[in-house]
């Protein structure tokens, strides 16, 4: 990697020290969760973030949730720390996704539904799988952002073209030097994050050079189905899911339900 992409990465502005701590916590083995829940109280706008998020009406609770303690029983570690990172993203001070023809608004909406796509899928029979990705679900597209802060460095003006997975990242790399996802893997690596994550972020279209092969071909389901553009018809993902020996119609049924609520949108 050139050392302009390099400057390009070092430079991207850093995450909220509330969220840089929930990082540093959620890397024990055993997890202090009155420390995460004392860092996420002290920041207000986190704070109020994943409690907005929690309580949205998709997760159908007939209560409110009114403390990040329920929040964290109900949903997992690894989901708050996916909604502080959504948080942090949502109140950065770069939000220019316009080389990939998207409003930032629009590049959060891919992402949710990539998101609530893999929650729907795995959340039951394959829990361990979200939870072993550390929140990642919650910003698969993170790469895009950071492409687009690497273009204004380097003073160039680049629409992109492709919206498919494969080819949008060759295009990156043919304009950039690197596609998003490995200037998003840099980056999160400069910012201390564990290795799986890492990892899992940057082959999360090619899984067989991941670490974890599995997880990486869930991710790319989700980012198979959700583009930037438009929403692909199931059919795309079959050959994946049998491929990685995960159930068909498990996939289906979520893939319907997330459908569903957009139509009735």
């Amino acid at each position: 990697m050139n050392n302009d992409l390099l400057f390009s990465i070092e430079s991207f502005p850093p995450l909220p020290e509330s969220v840089k701590k929930i990082n540093e916590l959620c890397q024990f083995e055993e997890i202090d969760l009155k420390s995460v829940i004392k860092v996420i109280e002290s920041d207000p706008i986190l704070y109020t973030d994943i409690l907005r998020f929690s309580n949205v009406p998709h997760h159908g609770f007939r209560h409110p949730i009114t403390s990040i303690s329920q929040a964290i029983a109900l949903f997992g570690i690894a989901a708050i720390r996916g909604m502080s990172l959504t948080a942090a993203l949502k109140a950065h001070p770069y939000t220019d996704v316009s080389p990939y023809g998207m409003s930032i608004h629009d590049w959060f909406g891919v992402m949710e539904r990539q998101q609530r796509f893999l929650d729907l899928w795995l959340g039951k029979k394959n829990r361990a799988v979200i939870q072993s990705l550390g929140g990642l679900t919650f910003i698969l597209e993170i790469g895009r952002l950071v492409a687009s802060y690497a273009l204004m460095l380097a003073d160039k003006s680049h629409r992109f073209s492709e919206y498919e997975p494969e080819k949008l990242g060759l295009e990156e790399k043919n304009i950039l030097g690197g596609s998003g996802d490995e200037l998003a893997a840099k980056l999160f690596g400069f910012w201390n994050f564990d290795p799986l994550f890492v990892n899992s972020l940057e082959y999360s279209i090619t899984p067989d050079e991941g670490l974890e092969a599995r997880t990486c071909a869930a991710l790319k389901c989700a980012r198979t189905l959700f583009t930037l553009k438009e929403t692909q018809p199931f059919s795309v993902i079959e050959p994946l899911l049998v491929q990685y020996g995960f159930d068909v119609n498990d996939a289906k049924i979520a893939y319907e339900i997330l459908t569903d609520e957009s139509r009735e949108d």
